[in-house]
């Protein structure tokens, strides 16, 4: 106790250099911790003032409060302690928290994607991710309508769209447009028309063509 009030003390930083100097000397602390404990210093130097909080843990609790987050989030930009996709997250979510959306009850993107992910809390994060900027309404009506999962259970537009543009999954992501809604009558006339010329073209086209074709995707592909 009596080491950490003179080794975290923020107007004394020539004690932090002491003790960051003597506890990598010793191995007392991680590479990654060792590293973010510099830059800390660095910011300190040009008197950047710290959340009061000493160590990971405790800071991580002190961060994680909404009245705290901005302090935390400005000492973490000067600092350098986030990476600048994150940090510009982090300023989208205190966007929504100054709004007064309470942000989701989780931490981190992993505990995040995975609380945001049962379908109790799915209003919840969409609230918040469209007062932060992060989802729009539109999006957010998609959401609702399909439960926030995708075709095959995919979740999030990046993986839905990497099994949409797997050719063998085009059917099951067509169906699941059709039966949530998600297709104007416009999108799916073009696509009956879209069918009509493929099937013309095929039964159309010269025995090479279609060699080709069974070759390059598959017989199955080109009967379905």
């Amino acid at each position: 106790n009596e080491c950490e009030a003179y080794c975290q003390n923020p107007d004394r930083p020539e004690r932090m250099e002491e003790c960051i100097t003597f506890a990598e000397a010793a191995g007392f602390i991680p590479p990654d911790e060792l590293a973010e404990a510099k830059k800390v210093l660095q910011a300190v130097k040009r008197g950047v003032k710290p959340p009061p909080c000493a160590g990971k843990r405790q800071c991580d609790d002190y961060c994680n409060r909404l009245e705290n987050f901005e302090a935390c989030i400005t000492f973490a930009e000067a600092a350098e302690l986030i990476p600048p996709e994150e940090l510009a997250q982090a300023k989208q979510a205190l966007v929504a928290i100054r709004k007064g959306v309470t942000p989701p009850k989780c931490r981190g993107q992993e505990e995040c994607d995975q609380y945001c992910q049962e379908p109790e809390h799915l209003e919840e994060c969409m609230n918040f991710a469209i007062a932060a900027g992060f989802m729009t309404e539109k999006d957010a009506e998609m959401a609702r309508k399909t439960g926030g999962k995708g075709p095959g259970g995919c979740r999030g537009r990046e993986a839905c769209e990497g099994f949409c543009e797997d050719p063998a999954n085009q059917e099951a992501c067509f169906e699941f447009a059709k039966e949530h809604d998600l297709l104007s009558e416009e999108d799916l006339e073009q696509m009956e028309e879209g069918k009509e010329q493929s099937r013309e073209a095929l039964e159309e086209a010269p025995e090479e063509v279609l060699a080709c074709f069974n070759e390059k995707l598959g017989s199955e592909m080109v009967e379905r």
